[in-house]
């Protein structure tokens, strides 16, 4: 894109700086490569020259009357003290019921002290229940982002529907964080975290994904209070993950990456490296900066070595949460910490526990006394049984549950005896899961409730739907009902009669920027423990054309349990104005298929007979091909591409009941932002004029910003692809932005 053919640029549309206010300033300015230099530091008269807000605001814990509200000032976020004065600073607080703040509630001042790297913890009272709020901080003029927040129910009030998400395992180096982005844009009634907020390991900026340069004392483990600090810093400049934490209050668990991995109470990961004194002093930093970083109640702020994160929350009458912390009071891993240890006895003793007694006491009360209508466990690792060997023989890892038989059969007696409607959800494993618990009597396979983990944010890098490893373990388990390997996060929409867990994926983490999609969808009924069966699902693609080009869309069929034998789909554009199918093909796998297109292609009805028996059982949600559409652009628009199942039956010739999933077929670059539609002014392919106004601004990278997840811009890469390097990231963003400048 050559600057000298470009229109004219209205100067008078915007400045820079008031579109960085307007877009989000500093995360988008850290999103895009734009940021400041790393010398900012505050004048000898005590202003600030930078945003101290490096770091976002957070609100979390929330009461029916309270939620704490935190900051941190730090004008260089990568420097240990965070380029502030060894003095306190007063920062003023303030809570409205609107995001211009205008209708202010309650205020207050609180001090932001050295001692505490400039953090404050704000326990905003006297609100009322089940309310949204805004928040913001301000100090020595500068104010921070508006935050969003809401408020607990009442015990005992009725509640319709809670929604609420949960994540975990935020690897900074594998990956950018846009499972949190997505999850900001939910608007959450609240978010869980399950832990390895951070990791501790050291850090070689440039060989990662974000490929950033960092400052030396990352490139080494976290081992004292300033490389935690820093380490908390550093993930918290992230601007998906300030987004998150700025949408909805914050429920937050450690598991062991926020000290050492595999930690298990005064044990280290590796003893011979690691005394127990040494170990405890680690422990007591990494603790120490993980308060300081967290919207966490003075309850949980440590003493020492030690630190009460399990907790209990309460929502109305529909859900409670019991908040674990299975890493502090836990005996050591059994079995030299193997993944798939066979005959393992060691996990069987008695006298072996991963919650320690007093937590387990408080836990199995709480579950005795529940009035909710369900009941949480927020939990950092696996606790349902599952076999990791492939083959005859049975191996455990010892890590999970798994390695502590006694304790995961009593809390699920008190699952079966006690609780109302129990739910387990889980981090730490990389990857969703979706498993039945089955009672712990002796012969019995009935559930007594179920258990959702959640894959990673950024950790394990892109991953994949299915690999060798979930194929196995979904067949070896028959309470596991579902895996995906991909990054995401679990979203979760709880009435009094169900809870529905949308697992939530994004394509790739290595670059930033991936829309999100619901993978899979799990259902439990209240008074009927465990997993609703799976019927099968029939989906059509989505598929971006130009006008008068063809493009391709596939028609997919899931959760196949029983197999396919074969049958009869129907698939109908909904605006035929728009494009026209112009061929289908049912794959090979079939022996015998037809495929008809109407003669004015607006539909397809394909039939199919699986003769050689290639569709047998198909693991949990793997996606079995089915056919393709080619698909002509014929106007620039949106049409559905629907689907209607006319018969589908499994290899035992029995019907399948099966759902369906609309597609979408896009031609063109529609309306990004809703008004005009885009425009292309040099006639080079590339849609520069983003708004439709006419000429190009700095609107235009607003707009573009905005709506860079929208399916218009996603499905229309060769559009917005301004740096021509065949796919969409923020780099186009800025170079449609230096094209403008």
């Amino acid at each position: 894109m050559e600057p000298e053919n470009l229109p004219d640029i209205d100067p008078t549309a915007h400045n820079r700086r008031k579109f960085l206010q307007r877009t989000g300033g500093v995360s988008l300015a850290a999103m895009v490569g734009m940021s400041g230099g790393a010398s900012a530091q505050v004048t000898e008269d005590g202003e600030f020259e930078s945003d101290p807000y490096s770091l976002g605001v957070k609100s979390g814990d929330p009461l029916p009357n309270s939620v704490i509200l935190w900051t941190r000032l730090a004008p260089n976020p990568l420097e240990a003290d965070g380029a502030m004065p060894n003095e306190s600073f007063e920062v003023n607080w303030e809570v409205a019921t609107d995001e211009a703040m205008s209708d202010v509630v309650t205020s207050g001042t609180a001090t932001a002290k050295p001692e505490h790297v400039h953090t404050v913890h704000v326990d905003a009272d006297g609100l009322q229940s089940d309310t949204e709020y805004y928040y913001q901080f301000e100090c020595r003029g500068e104010s921070s982002p508006v935050g969003r927040t809401k408020t607990a129910p009442e015990p005992g009030s009725s509640v319709d529907e809670f929604q609420f998400g949960f994540a975990s395992c935020n690897r900074w180096a594998d990956g950018y964080f846009t499972a949190f982005r997505r999850m900001a844009e939910d608007e959450l009634d609240l978010i869980v975290h399950l832990g390895d907020y951070i990791y501790e390991y050291g850090i070689d900026g440039p060989a990662t994904p974000r490929n950033r340069q960092l400052p030396q004392a990352y490139k080494k483990e976290t081992t004292d209070l300033d490389t935690y600090r820093l380490r908390y810093a550093l993930y918290n400049t992230d601007p998906d993950m300030q987004a998150a934490h700025a949408s909805a209050p914050w429920l937050i668990t450690r598991d062991d990456h926020e000290v050492d991995n595999n930690w298990a109470g005064d044990v280290p990961q590796d003893p011979d490296k690691q005394s127990t004194e040494e170990f405890v002093k680690r422990r007591a930093a990494a603790f120490k900066a993980y308060y300081e970083h967290m919207p966490f109640r003075m309850a949980q702020k440590p003493e020492g070595a030690s630190q009460k994160l399990y907790r209990y929350y309460e929502f109305g009458d529909l859900i409670d949460f019991n908040v674990l912390d299975t890493r502090h009071y836990r005996s050591d891993q059994a079995c030299d910490d193997v993944f798939n240890k066979v005959d393992c006895e060691e996990r069987f003793e008695e006298d072996r526990t991963i919650l320690g007694d007093a937590q387990e006491a408080w836990l199995l009360s709480n579950l005795a006394e529940t009035e909710t209508t369900w009941n949480v466990l927020a939990n950092q690792l696996p606790f349902a049984k599952m076999d990791f060997k492939q083959g005859p023989e049975e191996g455990y890892r010892t890590e999970q549950w798994d390695g502590y038989v006694p304790e995961q059969r009593q809390v699920k007696r008190a699952f079966e005896e006690d609780a109302n409607n129990p739910v387990v959800i889980t981090g730490d494993f990389h990857s969703h899961w979706a498993n039945n618990l089955i009672s712990a009597k002796s012969g019995s396979d009935e559930p007594v409730g179920a258990e959702f983990v959640g894959t990673s944010i950024a950790s394990g890098g892109d991953g994949a739907d299915m690999d060798d490893f979930g194929r196995y373990v979904v067949t070896e388990n028959d309470n596991v009902e579902y895996y995906n390997n991909r990054r995401g996060y679990v979203r979760c929409t709880v009435t009094p009669e169900a809870w529905t867990t949308e697992f939530q994926v994004v394509e790739y983490v290595e670059e930033p920027g991936a829309p999100a999609r619901t993978d899979a969808v799990f259902q439990v009924e209240a008074g009927q423990p465990g997993l609703q069966p799976k019927h099968p699902k029939v989906l059509a693609d989505a598929v971006a054309v130009g006008n008068g080009k063809t493009g391709t869309a596939e028609l997919t069929a899931r959760w196949l349990d029983e197999g396919l034998a074969g049958g009869s789909v129907t698939l109908s554009l909904s605006n035929p104005e728009v494009a026209t199918i112009t061929d289908a093909s049912v794959v090979d796998a079939f022996g015998m298929a037809e495929a008809t297109v109407s003669s004015d292609g607006s539909s397809a009805t394909l039939r199919f007979a699986d003769l050689d028996k290639n569709v047998q059982s198909v693991v949990a949600g793997t996606d079995t091909p089915l056919a393709t559409l080619d698909v002509r652009g014929d106007a620039t628009g949106t049409t559905d591409l629907e689907v209607a199942v006319d018969r589908l039956n499994d290899e035992a010739g029995s019907d399948l009941q099966a759902t369906t999933d609309v597609g979408v077929v896009v031609v063109g670059p529609p309306p990004v932002g809703g008004g005009d539609a885009p425009r292309d002014p040099d006639s080079d392919g590339l849609f520069e004029d983003v708004n439709g106004n006419g000429r190009l601004d700095y609107s235009d990278i607003e707009t573009l910003f905005e709506h860079f997840d929208d399916d218009s811009v996603q499905l229309n890469r060769a559009a917005y692809d301004f740096n021509e390097n065949g796919k969409l990231d923020y780099d186009d963003i800025v170079t449609l932005y230096d094209g403008i400048n």
